[in-house]
């Protein structure tokens, strides 16, 4: 997301390209979200993204693509992966994605290694 300039909802700019990423995913079959955990929770440029994908007229051409969601972080407590899961199947229910996988991982990564089979 870091490469791509998404306003914050209601402080949107002229050369924000929302647009231009629900482009690309729109093409694709299945969606693949990481992130790093911050403070507890997703990064600040996933809330963003989220926030913005969700309140796009055209964001139901996504119903049904498939989703699978991972969050790495240093030793991730059980409310932290709770709120994660929470607002994983959240955006599943609302946006309508058909969820794979969600997996809250500490900093090593050995969960989502071992347990993230993406089908075909």
């Amino acid at each position: 997301m870091s490469d791509y300039k998404i306003s914050q909802y209601g402080q949107v700019y002229d050369d924000d390209q929302i647009r231009e990423v629900f482009e690309r995913i729109e093409q694709a079959d299945i969606i693949l979200i990481g992130t790093p955990i911050y403070w507890y929770t997703v990064s600040g440029l996933l809330k963003t993204f989220i926030d913005r994908l969700y309140m796009l007229p055209e964001s139901e051409k996504l119903n049904g693509k498939k989703l699978y969601f991972f969050a790495q972080g240093s030793g991730p407590d059980d409310g932290t992966e709770k709120t994660i899961i929470h607002l994983v199947n959240r955006l599943s229910i609302l946006m309508k994605f058909d969820l794979k996988g969600v997996i809250v991982d500490s900093n090593d990564g050995e969960k989502i290694v071992n347990n993230m089979t993406i089908e075909s």
